[in-house]
């Protein structure tokens, strides 16, 4: 026999030993699996929910050790996750005279409101008698007023007026020029208006100019001032207008004016008038002295001139004699004149012209 035929045979016999070595090792290997398998499917999963799992699992890992001591399990670390409780506070309407200034309480009323559109020239009818009221009584159910009357920001509608105060109405001593005589608008960036500074400024009532500054006096700086009758207003708007009583603390002598006297005041005393005064502009007032203007149209833009620290409007709204006309007014520096002065003062604590907050006209108070 040669050495060719007698090893052929053997290499395939080895062939063959191998093959069935491998196919024993997998057998094995797989009976084991399924042992496992088996094994861990008699024991019933517990889950803790403090136990952080990776992404995309369901809950731990199978027992994979094959044979090898098994690990042991983590211990779940317990999580404080907070109770948030929501308790529904209910306030008591506080139905006594408050002492004092006090915080607007709104009420809100289920009853329908139906606008009524007013009528800018009625015949000649008296007007209706304000009462003053406690400081503080505005009350939401003016809030329609808002559909006959503008806003004085151009952009902002009037809803938004209370989201861009910088500072409210704060009712001054009778006979002091303290507190805030009206209300100031600022913003840097608002919705998509951007900012204040340049904004243009719109009469809120149709009306006549009784003032408009060409020359920055101080405090109000360039400012316009829009006279409407009260018998050119719409009812909605007479009752809605709510004049503070009269502060009964002294005037603080270190806030009285110098306020020269000698001068006629040419204004009617037997009938009435809204007064709207504009602020702080940016420049000269675009209209002029005794012009007629509608609802809605440009007096100027808002600015930062007289005593003002920064860009905005100062909004301010009293009831006063009729046909009441300042050329100019100011004080707080020598360049001001005696007639200025005097209407300065005529202005702002004669008692002759009653203040009161106007965002009683836009829905409350701003305090």
């Amino acid at each position: 026999m040669q050495r060719d035929e007698f090893l052929k045979p053997l290499e395939q016999i080895l062939i063959m030993t191998m093959l069935a070595v491998k196919a024993f090792v997998v057998i094995v290997f797989v009976f084991t699996v399924l042992a496992l398998g088996l094994k861990n499917l008699n024991r019933t999963p517990v889950y803790s929910s403090s136990i952080m799992y990776p992404p995309n699992s369901i809950g731990p890992l199978d027992d994979v050790s094959l044979g090898l001591s098994e690990m042991p399990t983590p211990t779940p670390i317990p999580t404080m996750l907070p109770t948030f409780t929501f308790t529904p506070t209910l306030l008591p309407t506080n139905t006594t005279e408050p002492t004092g200034t006090s915080t607007a309480t709104i009420e809100p009323t289920n009853t329908a409101i139906v606008l009524i559109s007013p009528t800018l020239n009625p015949t000649a009818t008296p007007y209706p008698t304000l009462t003053p009221t406690p400081f503080g009584a505005a009350t939401q159910t003016v809030s329609a007023l808002t559909g006959i009357m503008a806003s004085p920001l151009q952009g902002v509608a009037s809803s938004d007026l209370f989201n861009v105060i910088s500072q409210p109405f704060i009712m001054p001593p009778a006979g002091e020029d303290s507190g805030h005589h009206g209300v100031d608008f600022a913003y840097w960036d608002f919705k998509d208006v951007g900012a204040i500074d340049g904004t243009p400024i719109l009469s809120v009532f149709p009306g006549k100019v009784s003032s408009a500054y060409t020359k920055i006096r101080n405090p109000y700086g360039y400012m316009v001032m829009v006279e409407t009758p009260l018998s050119n207003l719409p009812k909605e708007i007479i009752d809605a207008i709510k004049l503070p009583e009269a502060s009964s603390t002294p005037a603080n002598p270190s806030n009285r004016l110098t306020c020269p006297t000698g001068f006629a005041d040419w204004w009617d005393p037997n009938t009435k008038s809204l007064y709207v005064l504009y602020g702080h502009l940016g420049n000269i007032p675009t209209v002029k002295l005794g012009q007629t203007v509608k609802m809605g149209d440009m007096l100027g833009v808002v600015g930062n001139s007289g005593a003002s620290s920064s860009p905005h409007l100062h909004f301010e709204m009293r009831i006063g004699p009729a046909n009441a006309t300042f050329a100019s007014m100011g004080h707080y520096e020598t360049t001001t004149t005696d007639q200025e002065r005097h209407n300065y003062c005529s202005w702002r604590i004669s008692g002759q012209f009653e203040i009161f907050d106007p965002m009683v006209l836009y829905g409350g108070s701003a305090n």
